[in-house]
């Protein structure tokens, strides 16, 4: 009697334990949320567990993202085992980060499994724990199975609903930065802040936010605030995300440039980046502190072309902070080779008008051959600021009476749609530092395109007193 009540009593427990077992699904989805009352487009972390106590087969797990919700999934998948309930269940969790584009209450819909398991009639995998088995593993025919009946399997796990903060009253900047964290660095070339009238001084600019995209982040050249006499000229940004721990890190990279139109001091003041910290739940502030920048007047050689017409700070070719490459002194000595040049043939055209004729039919002056040489060299070498200076330099001295004022003036004057398109990818390399090439140019001006069938040489066109206008936006 006593043997036949243990009996039944172990049975009673092993039933309950089945029982128990039989109530819980072999395969389930579980989520959570690290907030549910997050700020619109700020960073909201979503866990997905797959629970499986059956093998699956070529899994595919989804969180679709929706017109209300950004979803972007972070690190690598993380697997174990965990007990429930007397059963062992093999578990699948992967991290997403969702981006609710909209305030106001929101149910996204939730995580998606689609895999194959053997059907009820189907012969039990001997290989699980062999690679490409276990739960989430491959093929369910593989390892030398004759035949393995399988069908689909479809989950869906539970709704997310959201209540979305807006943007609070006290963000008052013109962009939305809601994240955890954010840096913002800077560089100047050159580190003096000094430079020449024409040449440019560059601000490379880091913004970079713990909980944000890169998509996400303000362009920075939009906030500065520029004394007169100064121009900017921003280079594409640079994008970069990365996961970082459990979150996202977005960074903004950019270059600018600074050129002034005349020479002085100017103070750029702070530039400040407000954003709002979703860990303290209040405003932030990051800055650049202000920067003063010295201008001196361009060099001798520059400034002679200046007082001709020859804008070297016009809106078009000023030249980014080149000023330092090793063309600038030969520059500069041949244009006061070329000064010296011009005021000899200009007492010489006073005192002997033969001399003049002979100069007229004997072609350019010595300084445009100069200049065309240096120009068609700087060509060959695919240097963009040195081609700028000696095509300008070669200009005024095929117009001695009126220098083109710069490049646009120049392109204005020959009138040659081709040669003006080429005159504004050179501009565009000069001012970014951009790789260039230069055969098409020097092609294009291998020969002075100004001189006009039995219009004899150098026929001087009255100079341009409208303001000059960039070729490009």
């Amino acid at each position: 009697m006593r043997t036949s009540a243990v009996l039944i009593g172990l049975m009673a427990l092993v039933g309950s334990a089945f029982e128990t077992a039989a109530a819980l699904p072999r395969v389930f989805i579980e989520t959570d949320v690290s907030s549910r009352s997050p700020y619109v487009q700020a960073a909201t972390r979503v866990t997905v567990r797959v629970y499986s106590a059956r093998p699956l087969y070529h899994p595919d797990l989804d969180l679709p993202a929706t017109a209300d919700a950004l979803v972007r999934q972070i690190g690598n998948d993380d697997r174990g085992t965990e007990q429930r309930d007397g059963r062992s269940y093999d578990v699948l969790t992967r991290q997403y980060l969702v981006f609710p584009q909209r305030s106001g209450k929101l149910t996204l819909p939730g995580a998606e499994l689609s895999a194959q398991v053997l059907t009820s009639n189907g012969r039990p995998d001997p290989f699980r724990s062999m690679p490409g088995g276990g739960t989430f593993g491959g093929s369910p025919y593989g390892y030398g199975a004759l035949s393995i009946a399988v069908e689909p399997l479809h989950l869906k796990g539970d709704a997310i609903p959201l209540d979305v903060r807006p943007r609070p009253a006290g963000a008052v900047a013109s962009y939305w930065m809601p994240a955890r964290q954010v840096t913002l660095t800077s560089a100047w070339q050159p580190e003096s802040l000094q430079a020449h009238l024409g040449d440019a001084l560059t601000l490379d600019v880091t913004v970079q936010a713990d909980g944000l995209t890169a998509e996400q982040l303000p362009d920075l050249t939009t906030l500065l605030a520029l004394p007169p006499g100064l121009k900017v000229y921003p280079e594409e940004p640079k994008l970069d995300n990365f996961n970082q721990g459990d979150t996202v890190v977005g960074r903004r990279q950019q270059s600018i440039a600074l050129i002034a139109d005349r020479p002085g001091r100017f103070t750029l003041p702070a530039l400040r980046l407000e954003w709002w910290s979703t860990l303290r739940d209040a405003p932030q502030e990051v800055m650049l502190p202000p920067r003063t920048l010295s201008i001196s007047p361009a060099p001798a050689a520059a400034s002679a072309n200046v007082s001709r017409g020859v804008a070297v700070n016009d809106t078009l070719g000023a030249a980014p902070s080149g000023a330092r490459d090793p063309w600038r002194w030969a520059t500069l000595a041949l244009g006061i080779a070329w000064l010296a040049t011009v005021a000899a043939w200009y007492t010489a055209q006073r005192r002997t008008p033969r001399a003049q004729a002979r100069l007229d039919e004997a072609g350019a002056l010595p300084g445009a051959s100069r200049a065309h040489a240096a120009f068609l060299e700087a060509c060959a070498r695919h240097d963009a600021r040195a081609a700028r200076r000696h095509l300008i330099a070669w200009a005024a001295a095929e117009w001695p009476r009126s220098p083109p004022a710069g490049l646009h003036d120049l392109a204005r004057r020959l009138g040659d749609e081709e040669r003006a398109r080429l005159l504004r990818e050179l501009d565009r390399a000069c001012f970014a530092g951009a790789a260039w090439r230069g055969e098409k140019l020097s092609q294009a001006f291998a020969k002075w395109p100004g001189v006009r069938a039995g219009a004899g040489r150098r026929a001087d066109s009255k100079p341009s007193k409208s303001p000059l206008a960039p070729l490009y936006p």
